[in-house]
């Protein structure tokens, strides 16, 4: 019975701590039933963003008087690619015996510790300045749009972690960093340098939940439904406070006078959109956590991405691009999960990323709230049509390739 206990404890910690590490529903509740089975336990885990209820008896078993129930309440958990492999190696040691359950629970216990301080700092302030420099340029702008980026990055990095310990702050900081960025962009433009508005897109791209669409999105047509109703109301709540907060800071910019000096666009490098694919790249590795050692796979995932998406969307459109994007990029982390056997997400990730339409919906919103209403609603069921298109990649590369039992 102890063994029993042990086994049950083991699994539902392994669920949480997988949620924590940013698993989605789907594979988080594929990993455990494949984990129960291999422990000779029955499980139907069922996973939303904010919990996870888990019903364990013994395989077989005619008698619920065995089941163990477990109900709880969990924060939505943030991408840390680290974490995942640590739980994907825990649970491939229990499954094949070569330690206990109770072992692996104390090995869980060690594996979800947070991260030194320094790190952390380093980790999301360094990834926020990175990825708003490395989109600027990715979109095209200048050396005064990839600095103020940057800089914009850089305030927002710092915020975050400062807002971090306050969960008052933590429920407004989407608004506050769209206000200042909105309202910090229009006095550089009118005071400093004239830069082009991408800044504003490029400076908030972190906190823009492109990803957190389209995962809500697959999840809803793997009848994921709670999960991916939940997870698509949050995502959709995110861009209503950027939206808003984008809105004041612009509003007061310009009762404040701060017109922005005329833009006039300058012949870049050819060399900067490959070096700013490396920038981003190198933010995505610190913003997901990914181990010093899978960095070549994020680099590698975020070439393939690039590549394939400009080249299809040149050939076949939006939609039919970003379509054969997603499905070279899930074929491809499920060939390397198979042949790591290691954790997808580490490539899949990062690939996914530079796909989604997060800023599409944005700018969506912003016209909603411009009273821009037909353009708005236009750019809304442009988001629909591209996420639409993600999801089938990802569910057709998964039908040609099928992912690893693992995350």
């Amino acid at each position: 019975m102890s063994d029993y206990c042990a086994q049950c404890d083991f699994v539902i910690e392994l669920a949480c701590r997988l949620h924590q590490g940013g698993s989605t529903a789907p594979r988080l509740e594929d990993v455990i039933n494949a984990v129960g089975r291999k422990l000779d336990l029955d499980t139907h885990i069922w996973s939303s963003p904010t919990a996870i209820i888990a019903p364990i008896r013994p395989l077989g078993a005619r008698s619920d008087q065995q089941t163990i129930t477990r109900v709880v309440r969990l924060e939505p958990g943030d991408i840390h690619l680290r974490r995942l492999w640590r739980f994907d190696d825990i649970s491939s040691r229990v499954i094949q015996g070569e330690i206990s359950a109770a072992q692996g629970m104390q090995l869980l216990e060690q594996a979800g510790r947070p991260d030194a301080p320094s790190r952390q700092w380093l980790e999301i302030v360094l990834g926020f300045v990175l990825a708003s420099a490395g989109v600027a340029g990715l979109l095209k702008g200048g050396w005064a749009d990839i600095a103020s980026a940057g800089a914009m990055g850089l305030m927002l990095g710092v915020l975050a972690m400062l807002t971090a310990s306050h969960p008052r702050l933590v429920a407004t900081f989407d608004a506050l960093a769209a206000f200042l960025v909105a309202l910090l962009t229009a006095w550089i433009a009118h005071t400093l340098t004239p830069i082009s508005p991408l800044v504003l897109t490029a400076g908030l791209i972190v906190l823009l939940p492109g990803l957190t669409l389209t995962t809500a999105a697959a999840e809803v047509a793997t009848n994921h439904l709670v999960s991916g109703s939940a997870r698509f109301a949050g995502a959709v709540a995110v861009l209503l406070k950027l939206a808003f907060g984008a809105l004041v800071g612009s509003r007061l910019a310009n009762a404040l006078g701060w017109d922005p000096m005329p833009h006039l666009s300058q012949p870049l490098p050819p060399w900067l959109p490959p070096a700013s694919l490396l920038v981003a790249a190198a933010a995505f590795a610190l913003l997901f956590r990914a181990r010093i050692r899978d960095w070549w796979v994020v680099y590698l995932a975020a070439i393939v991405s690039y590549l394939s998406s400009q080249t299809a969307i040149a050939a076949m459109g939006a939609e039919l691009g970003l379509f054969t994007a997603a499905f070279i990029v899930t074929v491809l982390s499920n060939i390397y999960a198979r042949w790591a056997n290691r954790p997808g997400a580490t490539f899949r990730l990062p690939g996914l990323i530079l796909l989604v339409p997060g800023s599409v919906g944005f700018k969506s919103l912003t016209f909603v709230f411009e009273k821009d209403v037909f353009l708005g609603l236009d750019t809304a069921f442009s988001v629909v049509t591209l996420v639409a298109a993600l999801v089938a990649g990802l569910l057709l590369g998964n039908s040609v390739v099928p992912p690893r039992k693992g995350m």
